[in-house]
């Protein structure tokens, strides 16, 4: 093959023999044809082919995205519209905020649920003792049984 050019990979311009960087794209010149096609990366599998890990505000989704990628678990971070009938969760268990969906391959499945038990652990909460005894409303002060979720009073919502 006689080529009297290169030609960047990157950006395609044409040089001279001489030249061996492209200046714009600071990679190295090839002879036409003899750069190589990037193969496209095997595609990941749809939600409904894997197993969801956890789902939860962004952030959590975020750290446990990290930490698969760190060890080396493919998956598919989406944002989780599910009813919790279908498995997923209520937002307002998270103040109303946008859930995501942490998803793997089946076989990944396990792997990815002790990595996710590991990056949660720190933040297991102990349950909050159950209310005893009558409660003030925190906007008018009527006294409320401690199961009221809302105020006779003023119909300040609690749930």
């Amino acid at each position: 093959m006689d080529h009297d050019y290169r030609i960047c990979p990157s950006c395609e311009e044409e040089f001279t023999l001489t030249a061996t960087e492209c200046p714009d794209c600071r990679v190295g010149l090839v002879f036409p044809g003899a750069e190589e096609t990037p193969s496209a990366p095997p595609a990941f599998p749809e939600k409904d082919e894997l197993e969801c890990v956890r789902v939860g505000p962004l952030p959590w989704t975020r750290a446990l995205s990290d930490k698969l990628s760190e060890v080396g678990i493919a998956h598919r971070v989406e944002p989780d519209t599910r009813s919790e009938e279908e498995g997923g969760v209520d937002p307002r268990h998270f103040g109303g905020e946008d859930l995501y969906g942490t998803w793997v391959r089946p076989e990944e499945a396990e792997a990815a649920g002790v990595i996710d038990a590991e990056v949660f652990a720190p933040l297991e909460v102990e349950r909050a003792p159950d209310a005893v005894g009558d409660e003030a409303c925190p906007a008018c002060g009527a006294t409320l049984p401690a199961e009221a979720m809302s105020c006779s009073d003023c119909g300040l919502s609690f749930g």
